[in-house]
């Protein structure tokens, strides 16, 4: 359908593409078919040609399998994940001296909006403070990450303040296997101090997929130029899509459980030009709150400036939300130099004096993948 409408993901790369492999091994089998010293010519051709592209495809793919790579050496695999959620599920309560308040876990696929919703939560939770911390880990550590990256579970890192705030990238299915949370479809009790309440933020995945290509080989010192933006979406497809898309199933079912919130991505573009006392800002303050914060006009107003695009973007604070900190320790576990030119690609949110990023790379680039993305 994709070949014939001239709309297809492979079509925009001519010749190339990820599905060459297939065209090739379909003329080999098409010209081995005759007996003969005709034939036996044929089929070294086509073996030759056959080849020639496999090769001419290696060399294309080559800079996504060194990402490929890198990733598999300077990042915790499945096995240290799945550790990591069952240490923290396995945590002792918080007894702070107001009272027993439940941790809250920010959700979210990369790039799909994990950033902006734990900056909000810790504002309310701060009470509409100045920013003090140099990076967002410090406040509001990974709980699958944190472990072997930073070498602490993420329980144990100190917090300024209850409740305490964790992030992760798990999927629903990873958090229920792990014990994080319980499962069932059902809306449960309210949670407890030794339970979870999750906030879980979607947002379009063709969007996820076209941010990652900038930021994840950026992550791991790889320049996305040398990589073609349809063979990292394939394979993006392939280890991201379904795995999203089932963990949005899962979350939905439980959307009216009192221990979840439910965003999406865009609902937090609607508070940027609306008033924010009635959107997910609100929902996310009383969620958080809970009880124990006065959530007011004047505190939504103050925490709306500070996670503001404009104010979180801002050179003042490009760095706390860069997460430049697991891009340098991945590049030490990597053992490669740190590419400082790569920077602008890490941030959650681009900041123009950080970059010389030109428009064709991003803001139109981004209309003209939109068009060709598979329906």
């Amino acid at each position: 359908k994709h070949q014939s409408s001239g709309q297809g993901l492979h079509e925009n790369s001519g010749s190339g593409g990820i599905y060459s492999v297939e065209r090739l091994l379909a003329a080999v089998l098409l010209t081995t078919s005759g007996p003969g010293a005709l034939s036996q010519w044929l089929a070294l051709a086509a073996a030759a040609y056959f080849l020639a592209g496999l090769l001419g495809f290696a060399w294309r793919i080559r800079w996504l399998l060194i990402l490929g790579v890198r990733v598999a050496r300077g990042m915790p695999g499945p096995r240290a994940r799945r550790r990591a959620l069952a240490t923290f599920a396995a945590r002792p309560a918080t007894v702070p001296p107001q009272g027993q308040l439940p941790d809250v876990i920010i959700a979210a696929t990369m790039r799909s909006g994990g950033t902006w919703a734990s900056h909000i939560a810790h504002q309310i939770r701060m009470r509409g403070a100045a920013p003090e911390f140099f990076w967002q880990e410090d406040v509001v550590p990974w709980v699958d990450l944190h472990q072997d990256l930073f070498g602490l579970p993420a329980h144990q890192h100190p917090q300024p303040c209850l409740p305490r705030l964790f992030r992760t990238t798990a999927t629903w299915c990873d958090l229920v296997e792990a014990g994080v949370v319980k499962g069932g479809t059902t809306p449960g009790p309210p949670p407890g101090p030794s339970d979870c309440k999750i906030i879980y933020v979607f947002r379009d995945l063709c969007d996820v997929c076209y941010s990652l290509f900038f930021y994840f080989p950026a992550l791991f010192q790889v320049d996305s130029v040398l990589i073609h933006l349809e063979d990292f979406v394939y394979c993006a497809r392939l280890l991201l899509v379904e795995r999203a898309l089932w963990s949005l199933v899962h979350f939905w079912r439980r959307r009216h459980d009192p221990a979840i919130l439910f965003l999406f991505f865009d609902e937090l573009f609607r508070d940027e030009s609306s008033s924010p006392n009635s959107g997910a800002l609100r929902r996310i303050a009383e969620f958080v709150g809970s009880g124990h914060i006065n959530i007011t006009e004047e505190l939504l107003q103050t925490v709306a400036a500070q996670t503001a695009h404009a104010s979180m973007a801002s050179d003042e604070n490009w760095d706390r939300f860069s997460g430049l900190s697991i891009a340098v320790l991945v590049s030490e576990r990597l053992g490669v130099g740190y590419r400082y030119d790569l920077e602008p690609y890490l941030g959650k949110v681009i900041c123009q004096s950080h970059t010389g990023i030109s428009s064709t790379r991003t803001g139109s680039g981004l209309s003209n993948w939109r068009e060709t993305w598979p329906k």
